[in-house]
């Protein structure tokens, strides 16, 4: 199976989700078995998958299952083909969730003539877990649902276009998105209204137009996911403006976090706004510890343009890696409105062997350097020292001259101590974003070994709330924690000890989607 690619570790402020959390779950397990000819209410055998000899409860269609389900319940999904569409008509409670999952060591599969493979409509506290939805019109929609987890399931072949070939939030709040995988839609999974929902851990795989598009939607986390579209542009975030069902929302897609993702060989383009890794708009995001390589189409671009992306202000960009794309590692539009485009800040980044869109050495191409503003990226012409560009594992070797070599995020804006710190830019840092099960980042004082994680940010008055005492000193840089005597450069840390994972980079994602 396909080893996920994890830029980094849980040390850079991520805490690795306990989702794998023990969700309190009770009530009755129920069987969706259609190779039965009717319902087994009593004396199902699992083994014999027959009415008789057992002592489960089975039903022969998705439908009537789902319908018997109450709050703690389980359904297990038999293997085989249900030409159904999955739609729960209640939902769980925070304390017992209902859980919907494939039976063990089987495929149930959701496909045929259905124009949505799973229907969530005001529904909350469900587990969708280990199917597989094949060759429907959509994937699934989730409209005003609230607190579910969609997890562990195979998404191929969603036929529509537009934001309906995929699997879609609309006005749905804490979900989770965890451990899919996304191939062959139109835009695999959209973002829309939709804020503090994480999206962990997924494989996207070929998308028509974007393998995730968010759009008007707030506070939400997409980490340590891999995406790969030879068809179009990976990923896209900007506000709406009335397209399909979208409302006109505009300067409404705010504090969005994309951490420790990989995103890789995107469309070539002869524009670099066209088929980006991410195609980025938005306001007040951070871009942080993710890898770009091989994209044909450009890595990163800060896009202005009407209507849906005119308002491209406040993100962090940071200590992210970009390597070997065409159309540049980094471009940015030129547009010239100082009150929807501007504060950009790009720092810490590690640049190399990226080339413009015609194949001329050109690794940046910054429109507006008002808008976008550099400072101490690392843009090289020889060597950072990676571990195996071959493989593309971009961790840096022993001795690279980038390690140690990048500078604090922000400075203290006066000396104390405690629990109340005032910085000169908070936008560099997340305290968890107000999802449950996140934590705040992990930060460290230049010239201390000492940490303390962020519980709250008052961005009004610059000030961090952190969870123990910390003592600093007048301009002392602040950082998320590093090994060292600085931070490195690029997506990785380095370090020697045992606290740093390094799992393999994937080299054939298409074989990895296939699994």
């Amino acid at each position: 199976m396909f080893a996920r690619f994890h830029p980094i570790s849980s040390r850079g402020g991520i805490l690795l989700l306990a989702l794998f959390f023990a969700l309190p779950v009770h009530g009755k397990t129920l069987h969706a078995d259609n190779t039965l000819s009717g319902n087994c209410l009593t004396g199902y055998n699992v083994t014999s998958r027959s009415c008789s000899g057992g002592s489960a409860t089975a039903y022969r269609t998705l439908t009537e299952a789902v319908a018997a389900l109450l709050a703690g319940d389980t359904l297990l999904v038999r293997g085989g083909n249900y030409s159904e569409r999955l739609a729960p008509p209640r939902s769980g409670d925070s304390s017992a969730y209902i859980t919907i999952k494939a039976y063990p060591g089987e495929t149930a599969t959701i496909t045929g003539n259905l124009d949505l493979g799973i229907s969530l409509t005001g529904r909350s506290y469900l587990i969708i877990d280990g199917l597989k939805i094949d060759n429907v019109v959509g994937w699934g929609r989730l409209e005003d649902s609230n607190n579910n987890i969609i997890q562990n399931n195979r998404f191929t072949r969603a036929t529509a276009g537009g934001t309906t070939g995929g699997l879609k939030l609309v006005r749905s709040n804490n979900n989770k998105i965890l451990n899919n995988t996304f191939e062959d839609g139109n835009d695999n999974v959209v973002v829309q209204e939709s804020d503090r929902n994480l999206i962990q851990d997924n494989i996207f795989y070929r998308g028509r137009h974007s393998l995730l598009s968010v759009r008007c939607s707030n506070y939400n986390i997409m980490r340590r996911n891999s995406f790969s579209n030879p068809d179009q542009k990976a990923a896209e975030i900007y506000d709406c403006e009335g397209t399909s069902d979208a409302p006109i929302k505009l300067d409404a897609t705010k504090r969005n976090l994309f951490e420790a993702n990989v995103f890789t060989l995107t469309l070539g383009s002869g524009q670099n706004y066209r088929y980006n890794g991410i195609q980025y708009s938005g306001q007040n995001g951070i871009v942080r510890h993710n890898v770009f390589y091989d994209n044909q189409g450009g890595a990163l671009n800060f896009q202005v343009y009407s209507d849906e992306a005119l308002y491209n202000y406040g993100h962090r960009v940071y200590n992210n890696t970009f390597y070997n794309n065409r159309c540049h590692g980094l471009a940015a539009s030129a547009n010239s409105s100082p009150s929807r485009y501007y504060d950009n800040r790009v720092k810490n980044n590690l640049l190399y062997k990226n080339l413009g869109c015609n194949g001329e050495s050109a690794q940046t191409d910054i429109g507006n350097t008002t808008a976008v503003i550099m400072e101490n990226n690392a843009i090289v012409s020889t060597s950072p020292s990676f571990v195996n560009e071959t493989t593309r594992d971009l961790h840096l070797k022993q001795g690279s001259s980038m390690i140690d070599a990048g500078v604090p995020l922000t400075q203290t804006s006066s000396a104390g101590s405690g629990t109340q710190m005032a910085v000169d830019d908070v936008g560099y840092f997340s305290d968890g974003l107000g999802i449950a099960g996140e934590a705040g980042d992990l930060i460290q004082l230049s010239g201390q070994t000492q940490t303390a994680r962020i519980t709250a940010i008052n961005t009004a008055t610059k000030t961090l709330t952190l969870s123990q005492p910390l003592t600093w000193t007048n301009r002392q840089g602040v950082q998320l924690i590093y090994s060292g005597t600085s931070p490195d450069m690029g997506a990785y840390e380095y370090q020697t000890g045992s606290t740093v994972v390094t799992p393999s980079p994937p080299t054939n994602l298409q074989a990895a989607a296939a699994q």
